[in-house]
């Protein structure tokens, strides 16, 4: 297994830089496409107090030790493929022995999700009729739902900005 952490970098450009790469990096390190995995968090590097993101790229490559000798054309690779996506960018390869790798896969289930096998994007149904509990999937700024409610005392509720409020 080789995971690749990336910090300092928006993690859905990590996806998408995941989508472009994947497929180069698993060949690389001689590997099968299932034994890579990309990991981002909603991460930030920091240098005196000043936030790095996207400026300073930190990644950290783990994989087993037997895959030591790819080392430099992972690195080529990446420092190549992440030149779009930050202005430095630090790569850290941590190696461990095979035998402190575990996992455990559910055969009932694929082992990833791909194009095929992800969840349908639903879209709102206005003719539909959704409970309280249903979640609202419309535009909620579209202007449609802007009718002026009233109050208990006839008084219309306006909607209004923060200057109004601070005004009063």
């Amino acid at each position: 297994m080789i995971i690749i952490h990336f910090y300092g970098l928006d993690m859905f450009l990590v996806g998408e830089l995941n989508e472009k790469i994947h497929s180069k990096v698993a060949k690389v390190f001689n590997v099968a496409e299932e034994d890579v995995i990309f990991s981002a968090s909603d991460s930030f590097v920091f240098y005196k107090g000043h936030e790095q993101t996207s400026f300073n790229l930190f990644i950290k490559v783990e994989c087993p030790v037997r895959d030591k000798q790819y080392e430099k054309e992972v690195a080529d690779l990446l420092l190549g493929e992440t030149k779009d996506y930050s202005v430095h960018t630090r790569i850290l390869f941590s190696y461990y022995q095979e035998n402190n790798y575990y996992e455990r896969i559910n055969e009932e289930y694929p082992e990833y999700i791909v194009g095929g096998n992800d969840v349908e994007d639903t879209e709102y149904d206005e003719t539909k009729e959704y409970g309280e509990d249903d979640i609202y999937l419309g535009n909620v700024f579209d202007g449609q739902n802007l009718d002026v409610e009233e109050r208990e005392d006839d008084q219309p509720i306006k909607p209004f900005n923060l200057n109004d409020f601070f005004k009063k």
